[in-house]
Order: C-alpha cells, then structure tokens, then sequence
C-alpha cells in the first residue's frame, strides 16, 4: 500500500563521480510540446519540465518526481528510497535549514515515496521570491544534500515510528502481506516503506551512493503549476538547473518481469485486533496498457454502492460490512487488491468461503452496456474534477510521471471512454482467474491458462506517446486575488423568504466548476437530547433513496452530471456540500431537492449502513490514536449522556447505533431537519438571479418543526492527570493532553495566544518546540504538535490547548518527560523576540497560503453570513499579530497554561 509521508527540510554538499567527465556550462530549458493545458520543455542535462498554467490560481506548486522508488531497491537495500526521502530534507550545501525556510515562509510542502518515483513539493502563494526559492532549492538538493550519518542516526526511530503505525492496522498489514505473497520476483511485492532491519542498517555512504546514482536531472521531471509567469519559470530553470552537467552514468532499464502465477495462493495473518478482514489479489495489466482502464472500469462495475455486483452480493446482504478496491498507478505491471471489512460475529472461513465463490464469477458475469456507462460516468467524473483542481493535480502527475510518461494519463482517460461491454468481458476472464489470485492456500490443478502479465518497455511507451496530441486546451479562468480586499469586491448576498442566508463570491474555477457550502443550524437541547446517533445516520442515509430515485439512480446521475453531494450532521448542525458544474447545476439542484423534500430512508440501507458502522467502531476499539482522542474529549468535559455536547465510549455509540430504527430517522428528518436558520455559500457562478431561484426551488420550504436555539456548552476545569490505557499487541502508541481555559476571540488575549500556540507546538514546518525536540532532536515521536479550540461565538469562553505525540510505547517516558519540559521551559524562560518574529512571518504567509483556496473563501462567507464575524476581522487579527510584543505572548503563557491544569492520556501496549 503507498506510504505517504510528512518529510521534513535540512541540507547539504556532496561531490560525485558522476559528474566528474560531464560539461559544466549553462543548458537552457527548449519547448518540446504542449499537451491540452501541459507545456513540456527538456533541458540538456535531460530535466523535464512540465508547465501547468492556470491564472484563477493564487498558490503556485513545485513538484520535482524523480523515477526511484522501492522498485529500484537492491538487496539489503529495502526502505532505502524512503529513507532518502526523508534524509532530503535534512541540509544542503548553499541553501543551509531549509526545514526553517519552509516554516518562515509558511504554505505547503511534502514528500512522498512510491514504487517507481520519489516526489517532492512545495505549495505558496505566488509571487517571483517563492517560485525562486522553490526551484533553487530543488536544484541544490538534487545534488548537494549531504546525508550526514548524525540525521541518519535520528531519523531511524522517526522511520521506525512511521513503520509500526502502519502496523497497528489490520487492514494494511493484511494487504501488505498479501502482494508480499502475490509476487515472487518484482519489487512491487516489497513495502515501499521497507524492511525495519535493513533501514536500521544502512549507512550514510551506502544511502549517498543510491543518491548520487538516482538524483539527476535526466532521472527527474520538474512540474511547476497554478499561477505564475512562464518567461519567469524557465528562467529560474535555467539558471539554477543549467549548470547541473548530464552524469555520465547510464541508468539500465529494469528486466525483472513477474512470472505468471500457476496456482492459487493463500495468506494467514493472526494479530491482536478488533474486526476480521479478507483480502485478495490479482495480478494485472501496467498502467500504460488499454486494458489498464477496462480494469478499473470493472472495478467500479464490481465493487460501487449501491450498484456493484461484488457490493450486492456481500454487503446487502450483510455477508461483509463494507469492501473496497484498489489497483496502482505503476510502470510495470500491477495488481488488483479487492479487500472486505468483516465484523467480528461472522464465521470468518464461511466469509471467505462467500466471498471466493463471488470472485470466481467475476469471468462469467453478463455485464450490461448500463454498467459499462455508469462505471465510465463516475471515473469520468473523477477525472474532470482532478483536472479542475490544479494545484492536487500538478500533485497528483506524480504517479503518472512515475508510470512512464505524463501523456498516458491523457491516454487513460481516452481509453477509458472507450471502453466498451466487450473490453469488460475480455478482461474480466482473462485476469480474474483462479490460479491468478493470492487469497487461500495453494491448490495443485492440471491444465491451467496462465495469466503473463504485459511487458512496457521504454520505446513502447515512447511510440505510444510521441505522436499524441490531446485535445484543445480549455478557457482558462479569470485570475482571483487572494486577499479580504478583493474578496469584499466580488461578494454579494441576499436571504429567502424562509430566512436561508446566501453569499455568492463572483470567482471562476478551473473547468466552470460551482460549490456550495450549506451550514443549517437546527432545535435546540431538550429535543436534540440523546440523538447524536439519529442524527449522524439521519444525514448518513438521505441519499439512500426518494420516492423517485433509487439509491442506485441517485449515484449514477450525478455522476453522469460530474457532481458530488454529501450530507454531514453534528451537534446541532447539518452541512451539506455540493460540487458541480455550470451546465450541470439545475439538474444537481433538482435532485438535492428531491433527496431532503422525499427521502425514504429504506431499511435495508439502514441494516448495511448500521453493520458498516459497528465494524468501523469495533475496529477502533482498540486503535491507539482513535482512542486517545476520544477519552481526552471524555475526560476534560462533564455533560450528562444525553447532551449533544457529550462525547460517548466506543461501547455507548455501538450500543446506541444498535437501537436506532427506521423510525427514528423519519422522524428526525420531520419534526428536526430544516434550512430556515441556515446560510450557504457559493463559488464558481456569479448569477445572482439564478442562484435565488434555485435556492429558492431546492431549500425555500424545507423548514424545521423544531424551534431554533442555540446550545453552549459549559466549562470544566481540567486538572493535572496522566491517565494510561493499556492496549495489548500494539506497535505504536499515542499520547495527548489538553488544558481547559477560558476565552473566546474577540478577547484582548486571543492574538497572543495564537502566536503561543504557534511557537509551542503548532506553527512552522515541524519547527515548533514541541516537534522540534521530539522528532528533530531526540527523534521520539513520528508526529507531535498541538493545537486551540477558542469559540467565535462571544456568547461563550469554553476553550482549550491540546498537544499530540505518535510514539513508540517503550518511548513514553521519554515523550511525557519531553513534553512537559518544553512546556515549563517556555514557561519559566518565555519565547524569544527572534521567535516570535520569525513566526508571525510564517502564519501569515500560511494564512495567505489559505485564503487562496476555495475553502477558506467559502467558511469566511458562511461565517459572516452564520455568525456575523466580518471579512475585515480576518485582516483585523493579523495586524493584532504584528502589533505583539513578545512580553504579550509570554504572559498568556503563564496566564492560561499550567502543568498543574494538564490533563493526559497514553494509549498503547506499555506491558511489554
């Protein structure tokens, strides 16, 4: 399974051989070709460069993908791309600490390592500074980290904190072991994360040397999107990756093809868990070939709520609580990973049994044009809104990059629209065989067709590319200033006649996509008393049918119509989201309209709904991180059972989902459900006629029953208190701990407490005290922060600051003495001037990092339309924060937060 990781920054100088016989003088990045909206350039040294345009953008990214990954792991050698990863972040030899280069400049940046590329990416607002900063970072890093055996030596336990968090799944280590199984010769049966003895083994020389062979410019491909000028691009290009010679070196094409299975396979895993799983897998086509896209054409086909043939088969008829599938995006050829959460009632050898006689019909199905169409519409749809996404889809080029060439995902979505009933058959009986699975033990048979997995080799991919075109580039989106300013400009509202509040922001999105964001606070405390539970499956199962449409219809027209709705309830809010397009928008409205005026919440989707559920939470029981972050929500409140405010054990909800009734839906819906004290946001249309009338249409005579108040909660004095919970044959374990105090943010402390929360545990890219000393320093913890709960609402004070620690358990002294000496160090001698400083630059870069998203512009307008917080308060609060002396934050220190007041829990095996 991929192992995304949070990678930190640092780093370094290096010399290597490989440039030794190469030209040292300046290379200029040449236009190749443009692809629909990719412009692609090619430099001497043989960098690629992929230029995504897009002006309605305010945030630029910089990804550089480099084709390594854990395929390219020799002996000894396993977890060594990912441990490279990390290392990149560490120090290199002109640039210094760029972990405090990217915390000062706030905004976004990662790293990620897969099966046949390791990515980098740095997300910021755009202007000339941070576009120069990111791509001469990335050129000095290529070659001059430095790898220093001392950050070797710490960020072992970091990776190994990492590596025993995904052990605590039962889920993924299941299906690790079972590609493990699945694959005798090719690395894709290998953890991309890699072996836990061999990480600890490796040595500074032998990770530099995989660097140095793998860490050139005619192995990478450097993607820059979003808004920025082209002319300015290609300059920094060439003046920072000019000079970086071709190596001399030539990287070999990998030979190693996995044979064809000859025999069914079987994997047992016993380890301490809540929930049963089973998993199987087979082996397909690489991401290149057409019959890639039929694969997942039939995997939707298979496997999709409420119309895959796999999903009736097993999950309506509660054989399983939910199934998922999975096939990645990779160079060579891949595998299909179909997985079924069990509950733990079931007979797990009759589960199994069910499930291998619904997977053998797989070849035999009669698959319908209907299926294929539907299928096609949801990944269709999918694909659009990735394209229309531009920044995560710059991102996401990643692992098509690493498949072999950028142009195939255009390919894939042409394949995709052509595939055909007939395509779905073939495939389906040629990969979906017995002998071609990793599930149960092996069975010797005479006479099998073995499956041979298809060859790509690189001139293959470059004939199938190199005369591909693509389609005509799309109109681009007017440009869209992230700032209050012109947020104020291009606002309008207006209310309905039932008291819906709505707010359209006139900015266009990529593709003419619209999204509206619907807060609909609802009742009050007497007639929301021990509803939590109703009300979630409520919201949960309004899409599961109208008296028109089925659940089925329901799903596949909006994603015929490219749109998304969901439906969320909480507290005493239900929220509601809708992402479509402008030619779509009428007919989505009129379903939506359909879906909260007749829906029929039928019982069996209540039965499959409620056995999902009790499987997640019996899952959860004992998983380190659920736990802990529940119980801290338990102890530092005191709410009789029956308020909305009160959290229940993972035992109360299972035991309240299990008494909930059709009934008691219905009548939620009825007499608490309504829009008339809601407001909603808009993006992407400035129609202010139509969007009435729609509104209007779908939500104006949608009211609530229930008359409207709102609920506060109260405060309760946290107090000092470490509480353990042991949980048995857990490689990981979790720490938290909060401190109640009260404040709201229109009080005179609030800014300085931000900016403490900042320095202490929250600010910067991992350059805060807390996960500073804790994963920097000492390298205890994978991921340590904390964070504040302060109330806008100035009718109530009920606030809180919280810290977090992922750890290892034999760490947890260690962790709980850390912690609390940062905590009284900062106490005892205050934070810094300097500190300060350099933090404040940070969160308002960060913060302006946010406002160019359409997120933060629609949570600013429900919040103004909701809550009456005004635009300027946003800019009010950041001149607050430059107007702070360091004396400010260092008194709200020790005014609010106190050892004395910290509340803990550690969840883990600490027994060992």
């Amino acid at each position: 399974m991929k192992k995304i990781l949070l990678s930190l920054p640092l780093l370094f100088v290096l010399t290597s051989t490989s440039y030794v016989a190469a030209q040292t003088q300046k290379q200029s990045a040449t236009f190749v070709t443009q692809v629909e909206g990719i412009k692609e350039y090619k430099m001497g040294n043989g960098l690629q460069v992929l230029l995504v345009p897009d002006q309605s953008q305010s945030n630029v990214v910089v990804n550089i993908v480099y084709n390594v990954g854990s395929k390219h792991e020799g002996y000894g050698e396993k977890g060594m791309a990912h441990l490279l990863e990390h290392m990149l972040f560490k120090s290199t030899k002109n640039l210094g600490d760029i972990k405090k280069m990217l915390s000062d400049k706030g905004g976004d940046a990662n790293g990620t390592t897969y099966y046949d590329r390791t990515n980098y990416y740095e997300i910021f607002p755009s202007n000339e500074e941070n576009l120069r900063w990111s791509i001469q970072m990335e050129a000095d890093r290529m070659i001059n980290a430095t790898i220093k055996q001392e950050d070797l030596d710490k960020e072992f336990s970091v990776v190994r904190n990492e590596f025993e968090i995904g052990e605590n799944n039962p889920t993924s280590v299941l299906m690790e072991r079972i590609i493990s199984a699945g694959y005798l010769w090719h690395n894709y049966g290998k953890s991309t994360i890699g072996s836990k003895e061999d990480i600890e083994r490796v040595k500074s020389p032998q990770l530099r040397k995989f660097y140095e062979k793998y860490y050139q410019p005619d192995n990478a491909t450097l993607i820059v999107a979003g808004k920025f000028d082209e002319k300015k691009v290609i300059e920094f290009v060439n003046q920072y990756f000019g000079s970086i010679p071709r190596p001399t070196r030539v990287l070999d094409e990998i030979q190693t093809v996995e044979p064809a299975q000859d025999g069914e396979k079987f994997v047992e895993v016993k380890r301490a868990g809540d929930s049963q799983s089973v998993g199987a897998m087979y082996h397909v086509a690489p991401y290149g070939d057409k019959d890639y896209a039929a694969i997942d054409v039939l995997s939707k086909i298979l496997t999709s709520d409420p119309s895959g043939y796999l999903y009736k088969a097993l999950v309506d008829t509660h054989k399983v609580a939910a199934i998922f599938a999975y096939s990645p995006e990779v160079r060579d050829a891949s595998f299909y990973y179909f997985g079924a959460e069990i509950s733990k009632d079931k007979n797990i050898e009759q589960v199994k049994t069910d499930i291998r006689t619904e997977l053998n019909k797989i070849g035999t199905i009669n698959y319908t044009d209907e299926d294929v169409q539907r299928a096609k519409a949801s990944i269709i749809k999918s694909i659009e809104n990735d394209k229309n996404n531009t920044i995560n889809y710059a991102v996401n080029l990643t692992e098509i990059v690493g498949s072999g060439d950028y142009r195939l995902g255009f390919l894939y979505r042409d394949n995709i629209e052509k595939v055909t009933k007939e395509d779905i058959k073939r495939v389906a009986q040629k990969y979906f065989k017995v002998n071609n699975r990793t599930i149960g033990v092996f069975i010797p048979t005479k006479d099998e067709v073995r499956v041979k997995p298809n060859e790509f080799t690189n001139k293959d991919i470059t004939e199938l590319v190199s005369n591909y075109k693509g389609r005509a580039v799309e109109k681009e989106a007017k440009p869209f200033e992230a700032s209050i300013k012109n947020l104020k400009a291009h606002f309008a509202e207006g209310k309905l006649s039932n008291g819906l509040k709505y707010g359209i922001i006139d900015k266009e999105i990529k593709g003419e996509k619209v999204v509206l964001s619907f807060n609909l606070p609802v009742s009050n405390e007497t007639d929301l008393a021990s509803k939590g539970a109703i009300g979630e499956l409520t919201a949960q199962l309004l899409m599961s049918g109208t008296k028109k449409l089925t659940k089925e219809q329901i799903k596949d027209q909006l994603d015929a119509l490219k749109s998304s709705v969901g439906f969320r309830f909480s507290g005493q809010t239900l929220s509601v989201s809708i992402n479509t397009y402008k030619n779509s928008l009428d007919k989505t409205m009129d379903i939506v309209r359909q879906i909260i005026t007749e829906p029929t919440f039928p019982e069996a989707e209540l039965a499959k709904t409620l056995n999902e559920y009790v499987t997640y939470l019996d899952a959860n029981t004992n998983d380190p991180q659920a736990l802990a972050f529940n119980e801290i929500s338990r102890i530092t409140s005191n709410y009789p059972k029956s308020s909305l405010f009160y959290t229940p054990s993972f035992a109360e909800l299972k035991a309240d989902l299990q008494k909930v009734k059709q009934a008691d839906l219905v009548n939620f819906y009825k007499n608490i459900l309504g829009a008339q004290n809601g407001v909603v946001s808009v993006v992407g249309t400035n129609d202010k006629a139509k969007v009435e009338k729609l509104l209007n249409d779908t939500f104006g005579k949608w009211t609530s029953k229930s008359t409207y108040k709102k609920a506060y909660q109260t405060f309760t004095a946290t107090k000092k208190e470490d509480k353990l919970y042991n949980i048995p044959d857990k490689e990981n374990a979790t720490a938290v701990g909060q401190v109640s105090f009260k404040m709201n943010k229109e009080s005179a402390d609030y800014p300085a407490m931000v900016m403490m929360n900042e320095m202490l545990g929250s600010g910067g890219f991992l350059s805060a005290r807390l996960p500073m000393r804790l994963r920097e320093k000492e390298g205890i913890s994978y991921g340590a922060g904390s964070y504040i709960s302060i109330p806008t609402d100035v009718k109530t004070d009920v606030a809180s600051w919280s810290y977090y620690a992922f750890l290892n358990p034999t760490k947890r002294d260690a962790v709980e003495k850390a912690v609390k000496e940062e905590i009284s160090l900062a106490i005892k001698d205050g934070f810094t001037a300097d500190e300060l400083k350099t933090n404040i630059v940070s969160w308002k870069n960060g913060r302006t990092t946010s406002l160019g998203t359409d997120n933060t512009l629609l949570s600013l307008s429900n919040n103004y339309l909701l809550n009456g917080i005004s635009f300027d308060d946003y800019d009010k609060l950041e001149k607050q924060i430059d107007a702070l002396k360091v004396s400010d934050v260092n008194n709200v220190l020790k005014k609010y937060i106190s050892l004395d007041k910290l509340t803990s829990v550690y969840t883990g095996t600490f027994n060992k």
